[in-house]
């Protein structure tokens, strides 16, 4: 292996026509290499056109650097003798804009072109083809005629998942192979038109049509909010917004909106989506009704949208999607990531199974400034921190502080092989804490506590609560106090829905330390 790729060190302004040529030429040719090894995919699909139509083949990185040969001169021709105030950020843009190719989203039908088999030949699109290649003529049809790529990647035949250092390389690199194409053409297989989508975003009310298949895989979660550029196409491959009002959806309000209800994704970031570890629960709640084949892909399509590095190991199972949780644990500090109900994690009872687990309905409140403060909660939220913001995963379980309340349990109800209706009380708390506990039945000596998590922290380190209009959400937790060993923890415990209390008062305790 070579060194790996420094950036020169420039000027804040560099003129071209004054700086050292062979250094300016030299910062191309490095900018050009940088960005075939590492910014476009491994293989891409070659589209040429002859008089009996379209050929297509796959070439990889190395045909792409000879195929271009000649950019990193035409780039220092283009800039010699102009004022750059940044000189990488300009070429590397303009090495972009050269290097374009179109992108690939859809969802796998049964029977799809797989590597191998465009290893085999070039392939010609003529007009009768087996059904598996129909699909991807059109899209390499599309990707050159409405949009001018010649190149273009689809993944179902530009990968060689033979090949575990590729397929992980590929998996782990997509966000970012979306984001920098230039167009990325989403197929909706089961949508005719803009109509249609508007009767699948009724649909989501139970009162329209069932929503495109699109919309319920994990994959293309990522494929809607990583390019830059993205046109809609329908089941007969008509652009559901014509060509002439918009070569770009992402700023249709028209089909955005639409998408937006269907998706529970807000227009902003349908329009700009940063990646990042913010926002968990609400991340989480768009990957919820999404569904892959395989379990771990539940967790590796997510990697992109929370900027996370993750090794691929098909055949971990579950495992996936809890270490993308540790991953996003570590920058993550909000007490809202634990703001989940259902099946728990096989490897933690605090951390939830899948996304599906994160409710629709949470929104991050709003904290306003102490001078705008209307009432004792927004002030309270304004000057004191909300819950441990030091919660981490040890070798001892989930490590965090919590506002502890021991409960009584008044009773239980409705009880079932794997759940049951279980009412506690606090003298603390003005309602009687009703939740539906799920699985095994506890003892009856079993001893119960309610874990506040986004408890207010005084000015002397106390956690408080105080009654306000939104409710505290809290941890249900059990411990067999009779056959308890000495070194016995709390546990935490399944709930159907997010366990949420509501205090009569004002209640101030000092903090208990707990490992889950």
């Amino acid at each position: 292996m070579g060194d790996p790729y420094v950036p020169m060190v420039v000027d804040d302004c560099i003129s071209a026509s004054r700086a050292d040529d062979n250094d300016f030429k030299d910062l191309i040719e490095e900018i050009f290499d940088e960005y075939i090894a590492n910014e476009i995919p491994i293989r891409l699909i070659h589209i040429t056109k002859d008089t009996e139509g379209l050929n297509f083949k796959l070439v990889d990185r190395t045909f792409i650097k000879k195929y271009f040969k000649s950019v990193p001169n035409e780039i220092y021709r283009e800039f010699r003798g102009e004022r750059l105030v940044d000189a990488e950020g300009c070429i590397r843009e303009r090495v972009k804009a050269i290097l374009k190719y179109a992108i690939f989203s859809h969802r796998w039908l049964f029977s799809e072109p797989s590597y191998q088999d465009m290893k085999t030949e070039p392939m010609k699109i003529w007009a009768e083809l087996e059904p598996k290649w129909k699909k991807l003529r059109e899209f390499c049809r599309r990707a050159r005629d409405d949009h001018g790529c010649e190149f273009a990647w689809s993944d179902t035949c530009c990968i060689d998942k033979t090949k575990s250092a590729e397929l992980d390389e590929s998996i782990r690199s997509m966000f970012r192979w979306y984001r920098n194409s230039h167009i990325c053409i989403a197929h909706l297989s089961e949508t005719t038109d803009l109509a249609a989508l508007e009767r699948q975003q009724m649909g989501e009310r139970g009162d329209g049509a069932k929503v495109d298949v699109w919309f319920t895989r994990g994959w293309t979660l990522q494929e809607l909010l990583a390019p830059s550029q993205i046109k809609f196409y329908g089941k007969d491959w008509k652009p559901l917004v014509p060509l002439y009002d918009s070569k770009n959806d992402r700023f249709s309000d028209t089909i955005m909106r639409k998408i937006s209800k269907i998706t529970h994704i807000h227009p902003n970031d349908l329009k700009s989506f940063k990646p990042g570890t913010d926002r968990v629960p609400e991340k989480m709640l768009w990957a919820s009704k999404r569904r892959t084949t395989r379990i771990e892909d539940i967790a590796y399509c997510l990697i992109g949208i929370f900027d996370v590095s993750l090794m691929i190991a098909y055949g971990e199972g579950n495992r996936a999607f809890f270490r993308l949780m540790e991953e996003i644990m570590k920058r993550y500090d909000k007490w809202d990531v634990f703001f989940w109900s259902g099946q728990c994690s096989h490897y933690n009872a605090a951390l939830p199974y899948a996304p599906r687990c994160y409710p629709v309905g949470y929104r991050e409140t709003p904290v306003k400034r102490r001078c705008e403060a209307g009432n004792e909660e927004e002030l309270n939220t304004a000057s004191c921190e909300t819950g441990d913001r030091l919660f981490a995963l040890t070798n001892h379980g989930l490590r965090i502080k919590v506002l502890f309340l021991p409960v009584d349990l008044k009773h239980t109800r409705d009880e079932s092989r794997d759940s049951r209706y279980l009412t506690f009380k606090h003298a603390e708390i003005d309602h009687d804490v009703v939740v539906r506990h799920i699985g095994a039945k506890r003892e009856a000596h079993t001893t119960w506590a309610i874990a506040v998590l986004d408890y207010w922290i005084n000015g002397s380190g106390k956690g408080f609560i105080d009654s306000r209009t939104k409710p505290f959400t809290a941890f249900l937790l059990s411990m067999d106090k009779l056959h308890a060993c000495p070194d016995a923890r709390w546990k935490k415990e399944m709930t159907e829905k997010v366990v949420e209390i509501r205090p009569a008062c004002h209640y101030v305790n000092t903090l208990v330390q707990l490992y889950l």
